[in-house]
């Protein structure tokens, strides 16, 4: 390597800023002006550009079909400006694992590959301002060896017209999950929201539309010894369920619910520790109700 080739790669593996583009099929992703990947592959451009980068902020221009998993290192932010994300790898469309600050923002989805954003074993997670829809669309988990924490979800849509068949937004072992509002349409075998031995979650609001009809999932549930939750607002129109708490998770709290057309049940608390619904409607949903087992739990809803 000459000199000048020597300080451009030192310069670039402190550099804060990345960018890809696409012109025709040929993706080109830059740090700092300094061109790292040409070729048709939007996930080996980001990669390349993640790779020389330490810190900062990669920001993809143009919608397209990833061509495999973009993979996610500490202190990287992906800022996907609200252009298209089809396709996807194994791992996903966007991958993170032992990380920590990290963040996949402003990405629609359009994929149909099993998970759409998954963090694993990371904190400090930075998911704001995604919509569309992957058959995951988001999982979130501690499965790779350590802790998971720090996640921020912001406002999320499951917003296009097809059916998919998992879960929208899934966690699994995370300490400190924030939310605005998650909204989610045709989860034909999953939940709008499940919250898996979790802790210290807070949401402002759940919208769930055709969650697991026919099936035991809910617009909203948690379980698996998912532990402190406080949610403002859980809306399900004809789910499975509404609200579905069980296997002993505790300490949920949801101030209101409208919950409307359960295939099933409204509201089951199923081996549930202080668990409480303070207010709403269940309408048309048989039982409206249920407690079973567990202690400390109340629902307070009027049922019609």
């Amino acid at each position: 390597f000459s000199i000048t080739a020597l300080l451009g790669l030192c310069s670039s593996l402190s550099a804060a800023s990345g960018e890809i583009t696409v012109s025709g099929s040929t993706w080109t992703g830059k740090v700092d002006g300094v061109t790292k990947y040409t070729g048709s592959n939007m996930a080996a451009a980001a990669n390349a550009c993640i790779a020389a980068m330490s810190s900062g902020t990669l920001t993809v221009k143009n919608s397209g079909n990833v061509g495999g998993v973009i993979s996610l290192k500490s202190n990287i932010t992906l800022d996907g400006t609200g252009r298209t994300f089809s396709g996807g790898g194994t791992l996903g469309v966007v991958y993170a694992q032992n990380s920590s600050n990290i963040g996949a923002k402003n990405v629609k989805l359009a994929s149909t590959d099993w998970y759409g954003i998954y963090f694993r074993t990371c904190q400090t997670q930075n998911a704001t301002g995604n919509n569309g829809t992957a058959n995951l669309s988001f999982r979130i988990d501690n499965c790779k060896g350590g802790t998971g924490s720090g996640l921020s979800i912001g406002s999320t849509s499951s917003d296009t017209s097809s059916s998919h068949g998992s879960h929208h937004v899934e966690t699994y072992g995370q300490n400190g999950v924030t939310w605005s509002t998650i909204t989610s349409t045709d989860r034909t075998d999953g939940c709008g929201t499940l919250l898996n031995f979790s802790s210290n979650a807070s949401g402002t609001a759940n919208n769930a539309t055709r969650a697991c009809v026919g099936g035991g999932y809910a617009g909203f549930r948690t379980a698996n010894t998912n532990g402190k939750t406080t949610l403002g607002s859980a809306t399900s129109t004809s789910c499975g369920r509404g609200f579905f708490s069980v296997s002993g998770s505790r300490d949920c709290t949801i101030s209101t619910v409208n919950i409307a057309n359960s295939s099933s049940h409204g509201i089951w608390l199923q081996t549930t520790y202080n668990t409480r619904v303070n207010g709403g409607t269940v309408r048309a949903s048989n039982p409206c109700t249920v407690i079973t087992a567990g202690s400390g739990n109340a629902i307070s809803v009027s049922c019609q």
